[in-house]
């Protein structure tokens, strides 16, 4: 099995490149997905998040409002902070089983947004870094997302540096063209990913 770490900032087009790998029957763990269920009421760190940010982030049925929670913890570093205090661990546990569970996959791939913030790296072979302008982003979040150009802008000052993660990984994807160009790109790796495993199989 070789694991590969998949981030990128906001709107560089990582979930695209995750749904090209799934189409391909190529096992992805989605740690976004996996983290919304940390706020469901059977989860383990549901009594955590509203022991630290108080009832006023429940809705009428004692669920955890999400969108309360990130008006909350949006502008607050220190809130956002403790927020993934709780909730990264719980993740990192399910990122971990599914690895375990897809042990006998020749490539295995997890989509992890904050994967360099959260350091964890060291539980990949290999980085990938989806990444594109900031103005393709913008773009993309206006037209797909319904932003507003002053909200696109305001989601990408949080995010950590472009050029920050292309440093750090082992695999980049420039993604400024179409899905048709990314999944060009992306076959044409997943091929060389193929033949250097069935030479090293050869050795």
């Amino acid at each position: 099995m070789k694991t590969f770490g998949i981030t990128g900032t906001i709107g560089s087009g990582k979930s695209t490149l995750s749904i090209l790998l799934r189409r391909r029957h190529l096992p992805v763990f989605n740690a976004d997905a996996y983290s919304r269920t940390a706020f469901q009421k059977t989860a383990a760190p549901y009594a955590a998040v509203v022991d630290r940010f108080g009832t006023s982030i429940l809705d009428a049925n004692g669920e955890i409002d999400r969108r309360a929670l990130a008006g909350v913890v949006f502008a607050d570093e220190e809130k956002r902070v403790a927020l993934d205090e709780i909730v990264h661990p719980y993740v990192k546990e399910g990122l971990l089983r599914f690895l375990n569970h897809h042990s006998a996959d020749a490539l295995v791939f997890a989509e992890v947004p904050l994967l360099f913030e959260a350091g964890w790296e060291d539980l990949f072979d290999k980085v990938i870094v989806v990444t594109c302008e900031r103005e393709t982003a913008i773009r993309r979040l206006m037209e797909d997302r319904d932003f507003t150009r002053e909200e696109a802008e305001a989601r990408l000052s949080h995010q950590i540096d472009p050029s920050v993660q292309i440093a750090k990984a082992d695999v980049v994807f420039h993604n400024d063209g179409s899905v048709k160009d990314l999944d060009r790109a992306l076959g044409s790796w997943l091929m060389k990913q193929r033949k250097e495993r069935h030479g090293t199989e050869r050795r």
